[in-house]
């Protein structure tokens, strides 16, 4: 279980390393929000306490610098770059609140800078939409996989081959547009994306997130009952599954105890990363056009806005959520494949 531990140490590292490239490229901006930060702060206590009230004006200039300053050496903000550096990644390993340059919440905190509430607010939809398209590709993908392994060359692996060659040739926004085209203005089906959608009602989200769960779907299935298909194949030309059908075992149970249970590991993978990936990253070009409201329209927005600090923590959260999952995948693995328990 030494490796298990090695994996386990490798989270914090790979983390250490990616934020604090991140930060080090990015910390004169923090620094100018920081800054202004500290500004906002001072000029509203002063504003606010009455015993500034009755000074003249360049008294209180001269008591806001004064604060200013000793504001900038509590938060550290007069320290080296490497020393800066280190304390915005404290910031963002203990979720202190990170203030975002341009863009705010609109729904759980109007104007709210705090760039975690910003992406916390986005996940529940990202997941809505692209964890509901995971589980329902996986649902469809895998049952027509074991039909198609079952069979090479027969209808259902003619049509799985197709539909994969068909999604990854098909630009995802281009097939976006035009299924909003055919469903929501040909066919008034779905809610388009000017759709007025009141995000704190889970049944008008659902109704809005319909087409878009359909149309990931739809792009996904191929791919990702090819990907399986291929897996099970593999599993299949092995000896053991030849013995186990030259013993007279109906192809069910052979299927079953054999193929899927060897098979598990990498198709578990598959399973997990496209749920996660999905929730932590969602896809910039699929929520753009159906202008939705989750994780891949704010990495567009951040993007085009500049606001460093939300791009921050949209990697920080995208990064954590991956290495724990990877560090999860390795631990099934030890319990799924016999071979690497011995190890």
């Amino acid at each position: 279980m030494r490796w298990l531990l090695a994996k386990a140490i490798n989270i914090p590292i790979v983390l250490i390393l990616v934020l604090f490239i991140l930060v080090s490229l990015t910390g004169g901006i923090l620094d100018q929000i920081m800054m202004k930060t500290i500004q906002v702060q001072v000029r509203r206590e002063i504003l606010a306490n009455p015993k500034y009230a009755y000074l003249p004006q360049e008294k209180k200039l001269e008591i806001a610098k004064k604060l200013e300053e000793e504001l900038i050496k509590a938060w550290g903000l007069d320290k080296p770059w490497y020393i800066k550096a280190f304390m915005y990644m404290y910031m963002l390993f203990t979720f202190k609140p990170i203030y975002a340059r341009v863009l705010t919440t609109r729904i759980i905190n109007p104007g709210s800078p705090n760039a975690y509430l910003i992406v916390l607010e986005r996940i529940p939809f990202t997941v809505v939409l692209f964890t509901t398209a995971s589980i329902f590709t996986l649902a469809i993908a895998i049952p027509l996989a074991l039909l198609a392994a079952r069979k090479p060359g027969g209808i259902v692996d003619k049509i799985v081959s197709a539909w994969s060659v068909f999604s990854v040739s098909m630009p995802w926004w281009w097939f976006a547009m035009v299924m909003i085209w055919l469903l929501c203005y040909k066919f008034p089906i779905f809610a388009g994306p000017e759709y007025q959608t009141n995000w704190t009602n889970p049944l008008d989200v659902a109704y809005r997130a319909a087409l878009p769960v359909l149309t990931v779907t739809i792009l996904s299935v191929g791919v990702t009952a090819y990907r399986i298909r291929g897996i099970l194949l593999d599993v299949m030309r092995e000896d053991f599954v030849t013995t186990a059908r030259a013993k007279g075992l109906p192809e069910k149970i052979v299927l079953l105890r054999y193929v899927i249970r060897v098979a598990a590991p990498p198709i578990i993978t598959i399973v997990l990363l496209s749920i996660v990936m999905s929730v932590v990253t969602g896809a910039i070009l699929t929520e753009a056009v159906f202008n939705w409201y989750g994780m891949g329209l704010l990495y567009w927005e951040a993007v085009m806005a500049n606001d460093i600090p939300v791009i921050l923590v949209l990697t920080y959260i995208s990064t954590l959520l991956y290495l724990v999952t990877r560090f999860v995948l390795d631990i099934l693995y030890t319990y799924l494949d016999p071979r690497i328990r011995r190890a």
